[in-house]
């Protein structure tokens, strides 16, 4: 009976070694930190009018502790507080608020904002508020990034 138990007490003390070490919030920190910069896309449409240039910037920042995500142009005025979630090739841009814009030039209430991911060395943000230069929404397009 000694046996079983001295078995059982290392077979227990030997599973919670194995355990992750650290919390959620501590591999939170760690995708923050592994996509953390700034990203931008910007679109050039041309003229409107005369007098008016039709253009559309998008960004995300992501730093240690935040997530930021804007649109500025066209039709477009909008700041948005968000979180990711994800892993090292792909995390999902979700919206927690907005802080700044306007109701005329924001985005349709939605629950992801966008998702990002890695190929080839290259950046590329996929979001049905973000179209490509087809106006085209939810297709991948390549992103610029600075750390």
């Amino acid at each position: 009976m000694k046996k079983i138990f001295l078995i059982l007490s290392l077979l227990s003390i030997i599973s919670c070694k194995s355990l992750p070490e650290g919390s959620s919030k501590d591999s939170e920190t760690s995708i923050h930190t592994q996509w953390k910069g700034d990203y931008s896309i910007s679109h050039d449409f041309g003229k409107l009018d005369e007098n008016s240039e039709m253009t559309l910037d998008y960004g995300l920042t992501i730093t240690k502790d935040s997530c930021t995500f804007w649109g500025l142009g066209y039709k477009t005025f909008f700041t948005d507080v968000c979180s990711i979630t994800g892993n090292e090739k792909q995390i999902i841009v979700k919206y927690i608020k907005q802080i700044e814009g306007s109701p005329m030039s924001n985005h349709p209430p939605t629950d992801t904002l966008a998702v990002v991911f890695r190929k080839d060395r290259k950046y590329y943000l996929q979001s049905n508020i973000v179209p490509n230069k087809d106006w085209q929404y939810n297709t991948p397009i390549r992103l610029k990034k600075k750390s």
